[in-house]
């Protein structure tokens, strides 16, 4: 009697059992049971290690909680701008990328029709030599705005076709408000958060403007800043909608930070927060979170936290952030917890890589309720100036001053995107299956051609002659004659101009010439034909010569 048997004769155990022991099937395979030990009967079962509790921010898995949440495992570059690049915006699907740079291009990234060489499918010059300052996929048309240093904002559809172009102002008028556009470079512009067809732009001229994307001549609306530093006009540096499009923040170079409500005339500034940065701090961005409840402003090294419900004190603040640049911006997290920012490269620093001041260009990841660091990622060799977070791709978008955009991706966590393009082979030039014949082919038979015969009956053609550049002619003599040449005055060119038919006036007779018309004077009087109602018959003065005589 074999072991299995025996086994199944013998009880489970002694005394009362549960009711849901587990014992051991007769299904089991006898192959099975020959591989356990007798001894892990009697010891106590090991129990499973719980998995440990994800975090908010890392809802797809992957290395996302190593970075504080963000998807920056890996990345790849976009290379292909010569400077700083200052602009870059993602559409909403994120699937199309558009970046503008200080060396005043344009350039359109699609990541669906992109290979592992990541080139841009167009590029193009809005404003001959003037800077990209600002750019923004509308989140209902599509169509991107494009914002340069100039006075005139420009948008263009999903294809980098240009749609409109709109009007500047009148540099001569005093009155900003009465204005028809901007009479000075800008500085921010940004579409409206649910309108296809508003945005904003703001400029140096001390002025918000709201335009309609259909109207090219005027823009709808004009909000002026007026600064109580001095009662005059301040430079605007930077102006954004809230999500849900009921407030209009702007930052002006004295160091305020003004609000409007776009229910109300924009008469005057629903409120205002003076000393909100340093008076003569270029205030390069604002923040709103995803509630509109809260705003964060970044100025040169500082970054301000403000509940835009009661704005007197800002609820934190820091000065280590080193900006490096005058675009560079902060942005919250698709829920509103965190806020990263890219940070400069700052010489001679410290190379700790968790230190804002550093060496090389970090995104710097915040607390979005207290502004306490999360996470410092080292990203770049360079400064990074914008960054940008896409939600629906779970991708971040860095941009730097070398001319790079840095896109940060997570395997596991991230979709679509750049993930695109990296399983993309780019095309190769050379043909694969091809034959190197250089060396020629082993046991090939060498071929000969023949030397075409000379045709007796063909016509020899002469050799052509290389050019040979003729003699230069002798420019006229300005001046006296001498050497046997004769001078020409200055006079005489214009004099040969006003001849007609090389010289026809001097022979033509001009009583001759006068005669021509006296039979159409005569048949249509224009300038006598008074005459003939008050003298029908003329009347001629009387020869003085004869009556003298």
């Amino acid at each position: 009697m074999d072991e299995a048997t025996l086994r199944s004769m013998l009880p489970t155990g002694f005394g009362a059992q549960a009711t849901d022991a587990v014992s051991l099937s007769d299904s089991d395979s006898d192959s099975e049971r020959e591989y356990l030990p007798t001894e892990t009967q009697d010891e106590e079962p090991v129990p499973e290690k719980s998995p440990s509790p994800k975090p908010t921010h890392d809802p797809n898995g992957g290395r996302t909680a190593e970075f504080a949440g963000l998807p920056l495992a890996e990345r790849v570059a976009l290379r292909d701008h010569a400077k700083t690049v200052s602009a870059l915006a993602i559409d909403v699907s994120g699937t199309r990328i558009a970046s503008g740079a200080h060396d005043y291009q344009v350039r359109l990234w699609d990541f669906g029709g992109m290979t592992s060489a990541f080139r841009p499918f167009r590029m193009f010059e809005p404003a001959e030599n003037y800077p990209v300052v600002a750019l923004d996929f509308s989140p209902v048309s599509r169509n991107l705005l494009c914002v340069n240093a100039t006075t005139q904002p420009r948008v263009y559809d999903f294809q980098g076709d240009q749609i409109a172009t709109y009007r500047k102002g009148d540099v001569y008028m005093r009155d900003m408000k009465h204005t028809t556009g901007h009479v000075s470079e800008m500085s921010a512009g940004m579409w409206h958060p649910t309108d296809a067809y508003t945005f904003l732009t703001a400029g140096t001229d001390s002025t918000v403007r709201i335009w309609d994307a259909e109207r090219e001549e005027s823009q709808k609306s004009v909000l002026v800043v007026r600064s109580k530093v001095r009662g005059t006009k301040t430079k605007v540096t930077t102006a954004t909608y809230t999500p849900d499009a009921r407030i209009i923040l702007a930052a002006g170079l004295d160091g305020a930070l003004y609000l409007w409500s776009t229910s109300s005339s924009f008469a005057r500034p629903h409120a205002t927060v003076e000393h909100a940065c340093a008076p003569g701090t270029w205030t390069s961005s604002i923040a709103v979170s995803p509630d509109s409840r809260f705003a964060a402003t970044r100025a040169k090294d500082s970054v301000k936290l403000w509940d835009l419900r009661s704005m007197r004190q800002p609820l934190a603040s820091r000065d280590d952030v080193p900006s490096g640049d005058d675009q560079a911006n902060l942005v919250y997290s698709p829920d509103g917890k965190q806020l990263l920012a890219g940070t400069a490269a700052v010489p001679n620093a410290s190379s700790d890589e968790d230190s804002l001041a550093s060496s090389f260009g970090q995104l710097a990841v915040f607390d979005a309720a207290d502004l306490s660091v999360q996470h410092v990622h080292h990203a770049a060799d360079s400064s990074i100036v914008r960054v940008a977070w896409q939600p629906r791709i779970n991708q971040v978008l860095a941009s730097t001053r070398d001319g790079a955009i840095l896109v940060f991706y997570d395997p596991e966590a991230s979709q679509l995107g750049a993930t695109l393009g990296v399983a993309k082979r780019a095309r190769d030039k050379s043909n694969p299956f091809g034959i190197d014949l250089k060396d020629g082919i082993a046991r090939d038979i060498p071929i000969f051609i023949p030397e075409e015969e000379e045709n007796e009956f063909e016509e020899v053609r002469p050799k052509k002659r290389p050019y040979v550049p003729g003699p230069r002619p002798e420019r006229p003599l300005d001046g006296h004659g001498r050497g046997g040449r004769i001078g020409v005055a200055a006079q005489q060119h214009i004099v040969q101009g006003l001849m007609e038919d090389g010289g026809k006036l001097r022979i033509e007779d001009p009583r001759e010439a006068l005669l021509k018309y006296a039979e159409k004077a005569e048949k249509d009087p224009r300038w006598t034909s008074v005459y003939a109602k008050t003298q029908p018959k003329p009347i001629f003065a009387k020869d003085t010569e004869k009556s003298e005589e």
